[in-house]
């Protein structure tokens, strides 16, 4: 029996973007059961353009009030059953055999994550094939891989997909970070550091929009904070605050070491790792705090 999958979209604020995200997933050609979830987080009137129903797409749309991004998929992933839960933007498209292509890198690598080529909507020569960290933790797209799939440090939050085992062995999403900022990158590191492989599958591409703008208020120091709290719980101390230092979130660190929700996600995390920030930084070129 083929592997049911769970696709959650968080939306916000996305006007006749997530229409037409539904849209092009409902054309997709795929052999894989699935079913689709739509989480409009807390979305003002005039910008909720709710998906149209296609005939034979098990649809259902969850409404809250605004978790955030990392709270609003998780929310979704609530909602399904698949064996894999597959996490998209809401302003993506997506081509025949998408779904198919990812499980199959799984079931090829043994990982548990996968993530496609992101390519840039308009200009579709324009990819990334996952990504890394510069020295300050900004976000650098890697290069298409020589080969088949393979493994890199994070996977774009723009469409992942992952076993449900493994998303529930992280708990999920960290809900700490909120509005938006950093959920991609914090869970990757969780599932890497647990033991689960994330992986890149280049033969998919899915066509994604990278906008200039929220459609929704993002504050600077929101998502400073959500850098901070990444490294804090995911590194030594020592690393995490050299880490702070060379990102220029010094100033957020020292609140979110004192956050409950930090000290919880962190103290689950560590009782479940496997291995350790040393071999993460090691093994994706990653010393620039050492």
């Amino acid at each position: 029996m083929a592997a049911h999958v769970s696709l959650v979209i968080p939306a916000r604020n996305e006007g006749p973007l997530l229409p037409a995200t539904v849209a092009s997933i409902a054309r997709a050609r795929t052999d894989l059961p699935y079913d689709v979830v739509v989480v409009d987080d807390g979305s003002a009137p005039a910008a909720w353009q709710p998906p149209r129903p296609h005939p034979g797409l098990a649809l259902t749309v969850v409404r809250t009030a605004g978790e955030g991004a990392a709270g609003a998929r998780n929310r979704g992933a609530s909602r399904t059953q698949g064996e894999w839960v597959c996490f998209c933007d809401a302003h993506v498209g997506v081509a025949d055999g998408w779904l198919d292509g990812m499980v199959e890198a799984l079931r090829q690598t043994g990982a548990a994550a996968v993530a496609p080529a992101l390519a840039r909507a308009g200009d579709p020569a324009a990819r990334g094939y996952g990504y890394t960290w510069t020295a300050r933790g900004e976000a650098r797209w890697l290069p298409r891989p020589p080969g088949g799939p393979a493994p890199v440090p994070f996977l774009p939050g723009g469409c992942t997909l992952m076993h449900r085992s493994a998303f529930a062995a992280v708990g999920g999403y960290d809900a700490g970070l909120v509005p938006w900022g950093h959920e991609d990158t914090e869970i990757s590191l969780a599932l890497w550091l647990t033991g689960h492989d994330a992986v890149v599958a280049p033969e998919v591409v899915v066509e994604h929009r990278f906008r200039t703008r929220h459609p929704y208020l993002v504050r600077q120091d929101q998502v400073d904070s959500n850098l901070a709290r990444v490294g804090w719980i995911h590194f030594s101390p020592t690393r995490a605050a050299r880490f702070a230092r060379a990102a220029g979130v010094s100033a957020q660190l020292a609140a979110v070491a004192a956050s409950p929700t930090a000290q919880r996600r962190r103290a689950r995390l560590l009782a479940a790792r496997r291995r350790t920030d040393d071999w993460f930084c090691e093994t994706f070129g990653l010393r620039h705090w050492d």
